[in-house]
């Protein structure tokens, strides 16, 4: 914020400046009465009244053009705030995916969203309007110094107010700001197993569970709105009692010939005017408290450098080197892959088989950089791989997990990755994929929308789509996480042909598979059992299909593999 602040200090020195004219053209109306109470009514001047209305309309019109541009400013500071700090933060969240992040991390983007908000919305300007209170003031002085310390004294209790207000409140809108995120936390994540709840009869029970924890954000919620209304209302009802009291003092005055009748009622208005930033302050303190949260929680998500990355590297031929490589998960100690030592050649096909839960997919992950090692190094072509700058390498790498997730936009812009893709490129990488009869037979061809998730298309359908978006561009190294999961006898096929055109023009492949037939065009099988690698070698049916020897190193039940480095 404060780098924010200094690269834009013309945009926020001219709303500061902006709200200092636009407080002195505020006393127009009330220095306006005191001129018609005190002359236009004595002398009966029409001219004086003309002139005076004339005067006045101009300070009224050259505030309103100020405002107007004080709020464009503060439109463009939240904008470039967006713009600029919400490019770091997304950067951040991604480069945090697999890693132990701070929980601040699933919400960032919101709060980027909430600083924004405050940085365009009427809270920032009774915080820019509130300094020239003083200026009020020392009017309200130079028509008396009993008044003018009377509004001194009104305008330290409203201060002190609106103080003991973000005290008293800002511990619990913290607190419910995290349990907000939290309920809001889990509804997603129901929403985006509603099938499986609905099927499963889980409604009444986690309908419940969101009761509960509904009742205790409110619970919260209330708690700190009932402090929060009793000094808000306390500050509206203290503004018009001193208003009040002011009007009292300066009829006082009037009595006793100390002030005219319109001293005391442009003191009054004067008052009103001064204090009206310290009340919009209270007014809009929730907000401004979430800001502050956001910020302290977005300080915490951008602490620390980013990480220097060479951006020379030449292209990858496809070499991955794994060297003790070991992963454990973050807040665990026991590690899911260990003590992994291979090497796989520029242009091999390697099949990775072995039982659920040995640690396939985590080694996957591995290999495109997706999560760190925890202890070792995954390097292509003798290069660490976290030496790559992640959008460079994904330039390199084509990586279909196991879990298959599409993005909300067409077929076309999920194959091209959301980039400025060329159209005779999206249809290339889905011709190598062998989709690309099936994508121009739905509704809209690659303009079909996938919807959220992909739940417009079938698994199938979306498993073609996502290989596709995997061999897009000129990838070196095609990581494939059970491509065949969702495919019948003609989307195998397809894959097949799939695997056979990459080993032709030397692609490295990963393939991670529980089904045999896959393994049929592969050079080496590397079975995983325990997190460990139980075997390397190449098949014995080398001329032939998988078979019984395939389908045995899948689940690990025979010695079926030729030893091999």
């Amino acid at each position: 914020m404060k780098r924010l602040v200094g690269e834009n200090a013309r945009l926020f020195g001219a709303a500061i400046a902006f709200s200092l004219v636009i407080n002195l053209a505020l006393l127009a109306p009330s220095l306006y009465m005191l001129q018609v109470f005190d002359r236009v009514l004595a002398t009966r001047s029409v001219e004086t009244l003309v002139m005076l209305s004339l005067i006045a309309a101009v300070a009224l019109l050259l505030m309103l053009v100020l405002d107007m541009v004080r709020a464009r400013l503060l439109m463009l500071a939240g904008l470039l705030f967006e713009r600029r700090v919400g490019s770091r933060v997304l950067r951040r969240v991604l480069d945090s995916v697999g890693r132990a992040a701070p929980p601040q991390q699933a919400y960032a983007m919101r709060d980027v969203a909430v600083l924004r908000a405050v940085l365009s919305g009427p809270g920032i300007v009774a915080l820019f309007d509130a300094p020239w209170m003083l200026i009020y003031i020392g009017v309200i002085f130079a028509f008396d110094s009993l008044l003018g310390w009377l509004a001194v004294a009104s305008a330290c209790l409203l201060v002190l107010l609106a103080w003991i207000n973000e005290r008293a409140t800002r511990a619990g809108v913290e607190q419910a700001q995290a349990q907000s995120r939290d309920v809001a936390r889990f509804v997603d994540g129901v929403l985006r197993n509603g099938e499986t709840v609905r099927a499963l009869g889980m409604g009444p029970a986690i309908g419940a569970r969101w009761q509960v924890a509904s009742h205790a954000l409110h619970q919260k919620q209330f708690a700190t709105q009932r402090v929060a209304g009793l000094l808000g209302s306390t500050t509206r009802c203290f503004r018009q009692s001193i208003q009040v009291a002011m009007m009292g003092v300066a009829a006082w005055l009037v009595i006793e010939q100390r002030a005219t009748p319109g001293v005391m009622i442009a003191v009054t208005i004067i008052l009103g005017r001064a204090l009206a930033p310290v009340e919009m302050v209270t007014g809009q303190w929730k907000p401004l408290a979430e800001a502050r949260a956001a910020l302290r929680r977005l300080d915490t998500v951008l602490v620390g450098d980013e990480p220097t990355r060479f951006q020379a590297l030449p292209e990858p031929t496809g070499t991955i080197t794994l060297e003790n490589l070991a992963y454990a998960a973050p807040g665990t100690k026991r590690p899911i892959v260990h003590g992994i030592n291979a090497e796989i050649a520029a242009g091999e096909v390697l099949a990775i088989v072995g039982p659920s839960g040995s640690g396939k997919s985590t080694l996957a992950r591995l290999m495109t950089g997706i999560v760190p090692a925890t202890a070792g190094s995954v390097r292509l072509d003798g290069a660490d791989i976290s030496q790559w700058e992640p959008a460079r390498l994904g330039e390199f790498i084509g990586y279909l997990p196991q879990d298959i997730a599409l993005l909300s936009g067409t077929v076309a812009e999920n194959i091209g990755r959301f980039g400025e893709a060329a159209q005779e490129d999206i249809v290339a990488a889905a011709q190598r994929a062998h989709a690309h009869e099936l994508i121009v037979r739905l509704a809209e061809g690659y303009s079909t929308p996938v919807g959220e998730a992909g739940q417009l298309l079938s698994g199938g359908q979306r498993q073609r789509v996502a290989l596709a978006r995997a061999l897009y561009g000129r990838p070196r190294i095609v990581v494939l996480d059970e491509p065949n999961a969702y495919l019948d006898t003609a989307g195998e096929q397809a894959l097949g042909e799939t695997l056979a055109t990459l080993r032709a023009a030397g692609i490295t492949v990963i393939l991670i598979t529980q089904r045999t037939q896959a393994l049929a065009l592969v050079d080496r099988i590397l079975v995983m059992r325990d997190g460990a690698i139980e075997r390397v070698g190449v098949r014995q049916d080398k001329s032939g299909g998988a078979g019984e020897s395939a389908d045995a190193a899948v689940h690990g039940t025979a010695p079926v593999l030729q030893q091999a480095r």
